[in-house]
């Protein structure tokens, strides 16, 4: 169902979302007062504002272009509505994602079994596992990544439901043959293995850890030398990207390569550059179908089917490209705060179950941004706003907790 901009589900879930947040806050005292976060949650929305602002009087775009390119962002204000709920009601949240991922996953995973799509419509590719051919999909349940690591770390279910739960998930999240999201999911477990160690032990694995990374890090840095990778890396820190004439766009794209996504952010970057105005604000929240976004020229990015062209702003292939087009270094700047607040709170709260588990999440995240557009996305910092919540809760009951025994002692 299409209202005008509103097309997707994401969309209705918005508006029901928003519907909430006011209602609660007319007949619920004291629902949107001030707290540590919030206070970042302002800054951010006044950069954001001020974007929305830019990019309506300033670059001209229409409010369908700046509503549908911004929305993503407007789900923070769930926050308000996590915070005034219980913590059994957020914990039981949880579990109802959790299972519904697990449900997904298998529809996924059967797939990759048959060949076919179940889920939402997506390109279909090929790898190569042990010799044989198996499809890759690109729709994996949304919320993968933070439930793989929460049937790892604190998985709801018990005995053989447990092994079940984390068999699929952990499949599921392989199942696309992503490298990098491969990488850092054994990054995040080892940290997670590391942290739950006693502090000798720590020490131990640390010293290591280190004679394994430098060992490592000399004969990787020998076998980059005589790659591609590191002339490629050379031409990006000298500029040569920006001149298409250098190299074969789409011998580039095909192989894949970290350096292919360097150069989406270069060229980017370079754009914001060469128009210093709109380095603070970005160059306007525009979409990719924008008659805006039609006059850009880049020609680094994925091919767009119907162009012919690359496209030219949603690029999927690294986090960063998009967000300094849209919303500039300021932008991007408050954006990256809020995600490096919520990442030092999961550190020190690591000793919490969810605490550990949204940490690692989010040293996830991190990692992955580099190869996709996921930072982006409501999934990203949904999630980590229920644990806060649960761990922000968790910690007032032990104050009353700690009171109410003083009192009667």
């Amino acid at each position: 169902m299409t209202l005008g901009f509103i097309s997707k589900g994401s969309d209705f879930a918005f508006i029901i979302l928003l519907v909430a947040v006011i209602i609660d806050s007319i007949f619920i005292k004291g629902y949107l007062k001030r707290d540590r976060f919030v206070a970042f949650l302002l800054l951010f929305t006044a950069i954001l504002l001020a974007c929305i602002v830019w990019s309506k009087w300033r670059i001209g775009l229409s409010w369908s272009d700046i509503i549908r390119a911004s929305r993503y962002q407007f789900f923070w204000i769930a926050y308000f509505l996590f915070r005034n709920m219980e913590k059994t009601q957020l914990e039981k949240l949880l579990k109802w994602l959790f299972n519904i991922t697990v449900f997904i996953s298998i529809l996924y995973l059967l797939q990759i079994v048959f060949n076919q799509t179940i889920l939402n419509e997506v390109e279909i590719m090929q790898a190569r596992l042990f010799g044989i051919k198996v499809p890759r999909y690109y729709n994996q349940p949304d919320l993968i990544q933070f439930c793989t690591l929460m049937a790892i770390f604190y998985n709801p279910h018990k005995g053989i439901w447990r092994i079940v739960t984390t068999s699929l998930l952990v499949m599921a999240l392989l199942g696309a043959f992503h490298r990098s999201m491969f990488g850092f999911f054994i990054v995040s477990l080892l940290l997670g293995v590391f942290l739950k160690l006693p502090y000798l032990r720590k020490i131990q694995y640390l010293f290591l850890l280190l004679i394994a990374l430098f060992i490592g890090t000399f004969f990787a840095g020998l076998r980059i030398m005589d790659t591609r990778t590191f002339s490629d890396l050379q031409k990006i820190s000298q500029g040569s990207y920006a001149e298409v004439e250098d190299f074969d766009v789409e011998d580039f794209f095909q192989g894949a390569t970290f350096t292919f996504r360097l150069a989406i952010l270069y060229e980017r970057n370079q754009y914001l550059w060469e128009n210093p105005s709109t380095i603070p604000l970005g160059a306007g929240l525009m979409p990719e179908d924008s008659p805006q976004t039609k006059m850009l020229d880049f020609k680094i990015g994925l091919i767009d089917k119907v162009t012919g062209r690359a496209v030219q702003v949603d690029c999927g292939d690294i986090s960063y490209a998009s967000m300094i087009f849209r919303i500039g270094y300021l932008g991007t700047a408050f954006y990256l705060m809020l995600l490096i607040y919520l990442t030092v709170f999961f550190y020190k709260k690591r000793n919490h179950r969810y605490g550990l588990v949204s940490f690692l999440f989010m040293i996830f995240s991190f990692g992955v941004s580099l190869f996709s557009s996921n930072l982006l996305l409501p999934a990203t910092y949904l999630l980590p706003l229920i644990s806060y919540c649960i761990i922000q809760k968790t910690e007032q009951e032990e104050i009353s907790s700690n009171d109410s025994e003083k009192f009667n002692t």
